[in-house]
């Protein structure tokens, strides 16, 4: 932050003493104090000034009295350590430190945007201003009645109401926030941990040149977080995805002519998955499942959802591979396209196949292509929503699973042009971003983190066994040890999987009679247990005669 007051600290009950000026937020029910310091403290000892708020004096910490000065030396400071800390109306509290910042929220909060205060304090800082805000519970399955670690949406205002933009932390500046609570992911990072692998692995969208600043995924950092004087846990505070994210063209209001557009899809279904298309009304907030998130549909009426239904309908008519080839360069940025798939097949991200996807267009006045943008990757790395399922076995039959979605899917037939770029892309990657080192490295550090400041500990006596974790245990140091070895056991079944041909229905690694011998078998005795998508050679959605066809083309030297 630019400007560090304690104005707005006295008459914040959730405040009862400073470290060095540093505000020492209250837990009232646990009796425990939390203080952000430098991360050089931890390991070593550090002397600090220590100031009661609003009339809290301390008397002792540890059953030490303070210096004259009010200074006392912490020693052995830890994420595990804690002080016993004696204020004069005889109340004790565990006063605990840690290293990343602390978001303390004010008011009454709901499914509707409420007044209410933001304070921030990063490591060893005074704490920012009192910074007004209207604040309300966000998200879909995460925001039902018996939900109870929420997610917050933020939005600034100034003392008038009015939009206010602020800077928080190294991100940019904008009246819109989110606290992303990582709800039900048992390692409360793996959004903002895949997020920040896509910035570093992807490449930018086809208009960088025109608009250099584009980021297609939100920043953020991981921030401990109180709802009044109560500890609400590890969050990650993100910016929000909009049209100043992905720097598209505004809207001509003057002339309303249409320029960039953005598309969030919400739901599982034919038309989100690229199958199939319905007529579109432009007078409704939504085309499918596909929300419109710019421009606004309440100020710009009716919107329009031309460019995006040309786009899904140059999927529904390419159930060959030649309409595909032929249609896909103009309506989709290819390049991204191919990182994303990659991307969603790494973190087997099964939930971000049709849903949980921003669609853009930069400026269709120009270019009618779309891109794509990252969200909610709470369900990957062997994480799912299922409360019966929540942890599949890393044999488990969807441990590979092709796309859905028809764009993302073609990619893996054989006579598709990207072919070649698409495998070539993942070789590359697989020496650098991901690397299995790498992938590994980058989840169980920032996992490292929330155990070492302590966050982990606090999360675990916080949340275990609640009904959003579906009654599991949370525990960092095996969910640590769990995303290691599914890396490790993935990764190079993926490599195999990845160059496979579509016609090696048995996985042997070569296209023989065997594998017309394993189609007949299904056909004649397996059909019962259900569709298998390994056996759908041609993708058309089903298993038949056509698919033993498609094999005997490839062994007559008919098809590549």
């Amino acid at each position: 932050m630019a400007l560090w007051l304690m104005a707005g600290i006295g008459g914040n009950a959730t405040v009862k003493l400073t470290i060095d000026g540093s505000p020492a937020f209250c837990d009232s029910a646990a009796g425990t104090l939390l203080a952000s310091v430098p991360q050089q403290w931890f390991g070593g000892s550090e002397t600090a000034v220590v100031q009661g708020v609003d009339g809290c004096q301390v008397l002792s910490i540890d059953g030490v009295p303070l210096a004259g000065d009010g200074s006392f030396t912490f020693d052995n400071i830890s994420g595990s350590r804690s002080w016993a800390v004696l204020c004069a109306d005889g109340k004790e509290y565990a006063l605990q430190f840690t290293y990343v910042p602390i978001v303390c929220l004010e008011g009454d909060f709901g499914y509707d945007y409420a007044a209410g205060t933001v304070l921030l304090a990063e490591p060893g800082e005074r704490a920012s201003e009192v910074m007004t805000a209207k604040i309300k519970w966000r998200g879909n399955t995460t925001n039902t009645p018996e939900k109870h670690k929420r997610n917050y949406s933020i939005k600034f205002v100034d003392a008038n109401g009015e939009k206010q933009n602020r800077k928080l932390l190294n991100m940019r500046r904008d009246n819109h926030w989110i606290l992303d609570a990582g709800q039900p992911d048992m390692a409360r990072v793996r959004n903002r941990v895949a997020t920040e692998l896509w910035l570093d692995m992807s490449r930018p969208p086809y208009y960088y040149d025109q608009a250099p600043d584009v980021l297609t995924g939100v920043r953020g950092e991981v921030v401990e977080v109180f709802l009044g004087s109560e500890y609400r846990g590890i969050y990650s505070l993100t910016e929000a995805m909009d049209r100043k994210q992905l720097q598209l063209v505004r809207h001509d209001t003057f002339n309303n002519v249409f320029h960039g557009g953005l598309w969030k899809t919400d739901e599982f279904n034919p038309q989100t998955g690229f199958r199939y298309t319905e007529p579109f009304n432009d007078s409704l907030p939504d085309y499918c499942s596909f929300a419109v998130k710019y421009p606004d549909i309440d100020e710009v009426f009716p919107t329009s959802y031309q460019v995006l239904y040309d786009a899904i309908y140059s999927m529904e008519i390419s159930e060959s591979i030649y309409v595909y080839n032929d249609v896909v360069d103009d309506h989709f940025d290819m390049p991204e396209i191919i990182d994303y798939t990659i991307f969603y097949l790494t973190l087997n991200a099964n939930d971000n196949s049709a849903r949980n996807i921003y669609w853009l267009c930069h400026d269709r006045a120009v270019d009618e292509r779309l891109s794509i943008a990252v969200w909610d990757l709470d369900a990957s790395v062997g994480q799912t929503w299922s409360p019966v399922d929540w942890r599949p076995p890393l044999t488990a039959y969807n441990f590979f699973k092709i796309p859905y979605n028809w764009l993302f899917k073609m990619l893996f037939h054989n006579m598709c042009k990207y072919r070649k770029a698409f495998l070539d892309r993942y070789d590359e990657l697989r020496t650098t971003w991901l690397s299995t080192e790498s992938l590994v490295n980058r989840y169980a550090s920032a996992i490292d983190r929330l155990i070492d400041c302590g966050a982990a500990t606090r999360e675990e006596l916080r949340w275990n066994g609640d009904s959003d974790l579906y009654g599991h245990p949370l525990n960092f140091v095996e969910e640590k040890q769990y995303i290691t070895e599914w890396f490790t056991k993935r990764m190079p079944l993926l490599d195999v999987w990845m160059h496979h041909h579509i016609c090696d229905v048995n996985y042997d690694g070569v296209v023989t009679a065997a594998d017309i011998t394993r189609l007949y078998d299904y056909l004649l005795f397996g059909q019962e247990a259900g569709y298998d998508e390994h056996l759908d050679t041609n993708f058309d959605g089903e298993i038949t005669a056509s698919d033993i066809t498609n094999v005997y083309n490839v062994l007559l030297g008919n098809s590549e």
